[in-house]
């Protein structure tokens, strides 16, 4: 995807090449031949230990510092935290997850307390006299996309100090802002080439390590190539008194007095390094020329990061515009926005759902699970999964339905991740297929003798329930199902497919009141204030699990008034807050209902999963869905082949609306 920053880069190239005339500002983008490797798949156990990481990221309450700045993570520091980041520290510590934890939080204190990311201390104004002299360049790229950045230690124009320092660190974030997609290392080119005005610029022991230890601690796995050359025997003996202190791996990035024509692509190559690249060193033209190149890049992905939810975790192939759909798992906030609605018929009920619950779809091939776990480790794509048929001799109506689309929920990482396999009968045993709630066309009925209700062609709204799936194996996220037809209902004329999926569950909407909870620190305040002494509450239906609502329910809800809940929300899918959010509606059910006893004086009943029963799903859902009503929130749409991606977003929690899952047209 090519941004106007990048289009008007562009022609500046094509001009300098035209002319012939000598390049004063940074190359745009690498050549069309140059191509990053291939990025390895993470293996089931290198994905755990990611989930695990994110997981643990994403609960973070405040980075430690000893400089008074510690406090709770900045957008910044959130928009830092990408899905790659992550990955880089786990790879960094030979996928020991509590040391990349470690090291995480440590690399955040130290990038608060040097003054590293935007509008911080290290500005362009503060480290332009370093650079007036060209002594570190970042122009072209290497045959693997890697941005080249030129350390010139013979164009030393200042004495030491911490702004030396400074300065590699401002042009390593320079360089990084530049990364190309699927490119998330670079090439480093030092040319020792002895000054005339000065007889020693190689840096101190000090500093040097210094340097090395910002590098390794703090930018783990960045560098992708190091290309030295005019390495005289004093820089030699430096390199091998500094040697014991860098990493193996990196000892094998490093290329000494080669042809880096073998490296870079000869017209993108510096021709003091022996290549093609007319360049010519002007501050007054590049030092603009790349701090503006550099700002378009990085507001192109911040606006990027806001418009897919500002979620920790995030794709960098995403920011970068290479990729239209985000994945991470992602955090951005504390709280889930949620609507609440008003029905005001012959009762007045409340009813509060998840915004950003998500959607999604799957390939022709199932993706089922066995042993539980988290998606990406529990699923994998079937060929051996059934063909769905009809039942020959049934007892009640079956319908066979080609899925149009499914839409995720959390209950089908909860199915797949806490449900053990013993709890499950033997159809669903061998292999499970996620996913609740459809939506689909009638491929074929039958029934116990009697007319059903449905014929061929009919357009349904589905939704399965926990008890039919554990005892079948049949999900939502395949092309075809066989399922009792009292799990369906017709889908009203006038309305699409995509806008009902995801209807049955959770019931997203608006009808005469909608409150946005991110707009108020405590919404049962609010509640009480606008509903508690007028006109309260006959049920509050809660989709999501707000035990605060709950407890506050008595300043809102009618004495004689029930809360149903589809449970208590999880703060993540680990087992421990899983089991706490079960102690919890365990409590709910056998607590004292009397205020005296400590009790909230409401009846809180578990809606969940399970069946609600075909009158009410007619009656409650489709009646309303069919007079606008209730409508769906639709935060994105995902072919079947991207199905992982996208529960990855669902098990983020701040997707802002339903994640649907497009599976047959």
């Amino acid at each position: 995807m090519a941004t106007a920053a990048t289009s008007q880069a562009t022609a500046v190239d094509a001009v300098a090449e035209k002319t012939c005339e000598p390049l004063l500002v940074p190359l745009s983008a690498p050549t069309a031949e140059s191509r990053p490797k291939e990025r390895a798949a993470l293996t089931a156990d290198q994905q755990t230990k990611y989930d695990w990481l994110l997981e643990q990221v994403k609960s973070w309450k405040e980075v430690p510092s000893t400089k008074g700045k510690a406090g709770p993570l900045t957008d910044n520091e959130k928009f830092w935290l990408t899905r790659e980041c992550l990955l880089r520290y786990l790879r960094a510590t030979k996928w020991h997850q509590k040391e990349a934890e470690k090291r995480l939080l440590e690399t955040l204190t130290w990038r608060r307390e040097y003054g590293v990311g935007i509008d911080e201390e290290l500005t362009p104004e503060h480290i332009s006299p370093e650079n007036e002299t060209g002594k570190q360049i970042i122009v072209g790229y290497d045959k693997e996309g890697r941005v080249c950045h030129y350390l010139n230690p013979g164009r030393q124009n200042t004495e030491p100090s911490p702004r030396q320092v400074q300065h590699l660190v401002f042009m390593l974030e320079r360089v990084i802002e530049l990364m190309p997609p699927q490119q998330e290392t670079l090439a480093l080119l030092i040319n020792f080439k002895q000054s005339k005005s000065r007889s020693n610029t190689a840096p101190g022991i000090g500093q040097a390590r210094e340097v090395l230890h910002i590098l390794q601690t703090h930018y783990p796995e960045r560098l992708g190539k190091a290309l030295i050359i005019n390495v005289p025997w004093v820089v030699w003996g430096f390199f091998k008194l500094i040697t014991p202190f860098i990493d193996p791996l990196t000892r094998e990035k490093l290329k000494f007095n080669e042809d880096m024509r073998q490296y870079v692509p000869t017209e993108q190559l510096w021709t003091e390094f022996n290549g093609e690249l007319q360049f010519e060193y002007d501050h007054s033209a590049y030092w603009p020329a790349l701090n503006k190149l550099c700002t378009e890049r990085r507001e192109a992905k911040r606006q990027r990061w806001v418009a897919g939810g500002s979620q920790i975790g995030e794709l960098e192939d995403y920011l970068a515009g290479a990729v239209e759909h985000r994945i991470p798992s992602i955090a951005v906030s504390n709280t889930i926005p949620f609507c609440l609605n008003v029905f005001s018929r012959s009762s007045t009920t409340l009813f509060t759902t998840p915004i950003n619950t998500t959607t999604i779809y799957t390939t022709i091939l199932p993706p089922s699970f066995v042993r539980g776990g988290l998606p990406r480790a529990a699923l994998s794509l079937t060929t051996t999964h059934p063909i769905p048929t009809l039942p020959t001799q049934p007892s009640e109506e079956w319908i066979l339905v080609r899925v149009s689309y499914a839409a995720l929920n959390p209950g089908d990482v909860m199915y797949m991740n806490i449900i053990p396999q013993l709890a499950r009968s033997k159809p669903a045993k061998t292999a499970a297929v996620p996913c609740y709630d459809f939506t689909g066309a009638v491929l074929d009925t039958t029934s116990a003798g009697t007319e059903g209700r449905f014929k061929k062609g009919d357009k349904v709204i589905g939704f399965l329930t926990i008890a039919h799936m554990m005892q079948t194996g049949t999900g939502a996220l395949q092309e075809t199902i066989a399922i009792p037809a009292k799990y369906a209902v017709h889908l009203p004329k006038g309305k699409e497919e995509k806008g009902a999926a995801g209807l049955l569950l959770a019931a997203c909407t608006a009808a005469e009141q909608v409150i946005d909870y991110t707009e108020h620190e405590h919404i049962e305040d609010e509640l009480a204030k606008r509903f508690g002494q007028q006109q309260p509450f006959d049920a509050v239906i809660d989709s999501y699990g707000n035990q605060t609502l709950f407890r506050h329910s008595s300043n809102y809800l009618k004495p004689d008034g029930v809360y149903s809940a589809a449970g208590v929300h999880a703060t993540s899918y680990l087992h421990r807050h899983v089991i706490y959010s079960g102690v919890v509606i365990l409590a709910n059910n056998i607590w004292p209902v009397t205020p005296w006893l400590l009790g909230t004086g409401r009846v809180w009943k578990a809606a969940s999963m399970m069946d609600p029963g075909l009158p009410l799903m007619e009656r409650l859902v489709v009646a309303h869905f069919a007079k606008g009503e209730l409508r769906v929130v639709v935060d994105s749409e995902w072919s079947f082949d991207r199905v992982l991606e996208a529960y990855d977003v669902l098990m983020s929690g701040h997707a802002r609306g339903k994640i649907l899952i497009k599976i047959s047209s």
